[in-house]
């Protein structure tokens, strides 16, 4: 299902899915310049940060903005054949997981053409990508069931998802956000999934802090999404 979908929508394109790279690589460059000069950071420090910050966040947000739709846009399949909900929530993460892996080349020029030197903590990727894929797979399932029972939610996913981008540090860095409104990044989830993935690669270790709070949105969004998911799954197919 994931990768109809990409084929789909790059159907007789001579680049196909390599378009996914060259617009995410446009737009990392131009915004790594304009805003490396409104924050008066140089070009260097800030278009690796911001390159890796973007490509992670479009996996994010890609995946549960698309979850507000998925079953609406998958039901037809639902109705024909007796097939678990969950195939279409696993579609769609392998779908932005596939374009995730196809913008790594670009955060890979970032850090070669600046020098970032890879040390052995960049290992730390493995453990945050798996704490970022469970917080998708409960959080998807959980928005797709709400935004099917309650469509007008769907709207409200994307707005929210909107002003999730704008005060998280995707491009901008936490410390110019000053010590005094730092607290304000312990209550934003998307804050500690960024961070336990991008940390590592910039050669910087996550903080305790940081690592608990992903953890716990990852196990703990389970336990309280596993009894709304197994109340609600018999009435799906009734509210396609």
């Amino acid at each position: 299902m994931g990768v109809r979908d990409i084929r789909q929508r790059y159907a007789r394109s001579r680049i196909g899915q390599f378009w996914l790279t060259l617009s995410t690589g446009i737009m990392v460059g131009a915004l790594g310049f304009v805003w490396s000069g409104l924050w008066k950071v140089s070009v260097g420090e800030l278009l690796p940060f911001v390159a890796i910050s973007i490509v992670v966040w479009n996996l994010i947000s890609g995946t549960l903005s698309e979850a507000a739709a998925i079953f609406p846009a998958t039901g037809s399949m639902f109705l024909n054949q007796g097939m678990s909900f969950s195939t279409a929530i696993y579609g769609l993460i392998w779908k932005n997981v596939l374009i995730f892996l196809h913008n790594l080349p670009i955060i890979a020029l970032t850090m070669i053409v600046f020098w970032i030197p890879v040390r052995l903590d960049v290992l730390l990727v493995i453990p945050g990508m798996i704490l970022v894929l469970l917080t998708l797979a409960w959080a998807s399932y959980v928005i797709g069931i709400a935004c099917l029972r309650f469509r007008d939610l769907t709207q409200l996913v994307q707005s929210a998802l909107l002003i999730a981008f704008f005060v998280t540090p995707v491009m901008w860095k936490p410390a110019q956000m000053g010590a005094e409104k730092a607290y304000l990044l312990s209550f934003n989830p998307f804050a500690a999934m960024l961070s336990v993935i991008r940390k590592p690669l910039l050669g910087e270790m996550p903080t305790a802090q940081e690592w608990i709070l992903a953890t716990a949105i990852a196990l703990g969004g389970f336990l309280v999404a596993l009894p709304l998911v197994g109340y609600c799954r018999r009435r799906i197919i009734y509210w396609i």
